[in-house]
């Protein structure tokens, strides 16, 4: 099926299942005129309509939390201990370049796509040049992106809780983000910061309500570690989500993530502020103490997204985990067998997660007015037949390999894992030669290494 064909200025869409606000759909349509979806309904109500049997469309997958400057770090992980942003994260991002950062954006944002995802989270301490090369990677792939801006509160010593920069300074980036995002539909700005780790809480106040006026996200790691919420307790004595509330941080216009370790009290915190979290399985798995109490966020109305924390770029994977690790840690304790039914990690991977991470009434969930943000999906694979519970079906049994097509914005960005309008090619080469350099920045200190150290020899 040649999808460059299909999709034109006015598509109708006819799939054999359509995943909508109200769930799934057989028998409708999906019109959509430019960047936005203009009809849904009957397939019945349309004409001059192009029929996708055997395929599904559904929203967009968000990944709600995501460092595109790690991307080639990532292999570094295995077997290491937690607190990894110390010993590996920070020292090799620090001292990246425009053209690294570049490299590194795209090669993120191509494996992101492949994976479903049409929307990208950045979670960075970036100043202009670095974003320069976000900017320019996330345009050439079409990919939606919430750039990351940072307050260079790291430039001293990491974790004491006392940036360097001035409050004139911090505002001066953050308004100076704010309008080197202005001019690009699929890039909004967002400001990030360390909570009590990088920031004293008045800076957090000030910063939280300058963002709020802004309209614009606040991305901040919370309740993630047990060294963090030692450190709280001990330097505040309150634990990290109640030490953000006392001081007025939380609210709607902000991002928590990961949320692992938040205590009952915390969660009525988030509930009370209209906070939204980012719910990270594979990052708990691979790197974490904890696995979020996801499914308790979902019974208390509390918005968030599925994110994969620099693991894999993979949404299926980040689906499938999503559900994995709350029935492993939260249902199989209490014979809670449905643990979510699905549709609630379904939803978290896209819609939900849309709007959580700041796009409520502009994209994610297939619907009229909406930006046409989706995928088109190959039912046709045996382990998705046969087909008998859509969503079911979608956390457990879809791959990567299975998308025909990712659309953002109204166009079409990747058709069968390949990308549309650049060489993979070329970014291939250069990435890998600039990877070298990255990776081997001279701070990096692997506490487990190489898995064959372990290997037992003959």
């Amino acid at each position: 099926m040649n999808f460059e064909n299909i999709f034109k200025e006015r598509t109708v869409l006819a799939p054999e299942v359509l995943l909508t606000p109200d769930g799934v759909k057989r028998g409708w349509a999906l019109q959509f005129e430019g960047s936005k979806i203009s009809r849904i309904g009957p397939v019945s109500e349309f004409s001059d309509v192009t029929t996708l049997p055997g395929r599904a469309i559904i929203p967009g997958m968000v990944d709600a939390h995501t460092h595109v400057g790690q991307i080639f770090g990532k292999a570094l992980i295995g077997g290491e201990p937690a607190q990894i942003w110390r010993r590996i994260w920070h020292p090799m991002e620090r001292d990246m370049d425009e053209m690294q950062s570049y490299l590194s954006a795209k090669w993120a944002f191509w494996e992101a796509m492949r994976g479903g995802f049409t929307k990208v989270v950045n979670y960075g301490l970036n100043g202009f040049e670095k974003n320069e090369g976000v900017h320019r990677a996330a345009l050439e792939t079409g990919v939606r992106l919430v750039s990351a801006c940072g307050l260079d509160e790291f430039s001293g010593d990491i974790g004491t809780g006392h940036g360097m920069a001035s409050w004139d300074q911090i505002e001066a980036v953050v308004l100076a983000h704010i309008d080197h995002c202005a001019d690009h539909e699929t890039i909004s700005p967002s400001v990030c910061c360390s909570s009590f780790m990088g920031n004293t809480p008045e800076t957090l106040a000030k910063l939280s309500e300058l963002c709020a006026e802004k309209g614009i996200l606040l991305q901040i790691h919370s309740n993630e570690h047990y060294p963090e919420v030692h450190e709280c307790i001990l330097r505040h004595g309150m634990r990290p989500t109640e030490l953000l509330h006392k001081h007025g941080v939380l609210g709607p216009h902000v991002l928590l993530h990961h949320t692992t370790l938040v205590s009952e009290p915390e969660i009525e915190l988030i509930v009370k502020t209209d906070t939204a979290t980012s719910y990270n399985p594979l990052a708990s798995v691979w790197k974490g103490n904890a696995v979020a109490p996801a499914l308790r966020f979902a019974q208390r109305g509390v918005r968030f997204g599925v994110g994969s924390d620099t693991t894999s770029a993979d949404g299926f994977k980040n689906l499938m985990a999503a559900e994995a690790c709350q029935r492993i840690e939260h249902g199989l304790p209490v014979a809670d067998f449905s643990c979510g039914a699905a549709w609630t990690w379904v939803d978290a991977a896209t819609t939900q997660g849309a709007v959580a991470t700041g796009g409520a009434g502009d994209h994610g969930p297939l619907a009229i007015g909406m930006k046409a943000d989706f995928l088109v999906l190959d039912m046709m694979q045996p382990e998705c037949l046969p087909s008998h519970d859509f969503e079911w079906e979608l956390v457990r049994y879809y791959n990567r390999d299975q998308v025909d097509a990712l659309v953002v914005d109204g166009r079409l960005c990747m058709a069968q894992g390949r990308p549309v309008g650049w060489d993979a090619g070329d970014l291939r080469e250069a990435g890998l030669e600039a990877a070298k350099a990255i990776t081997s920045a001279p701070d990096i200190q692997r506490c487990h290494g190489p898995s064959d150290l372990y290997r037992t020899k003959s």
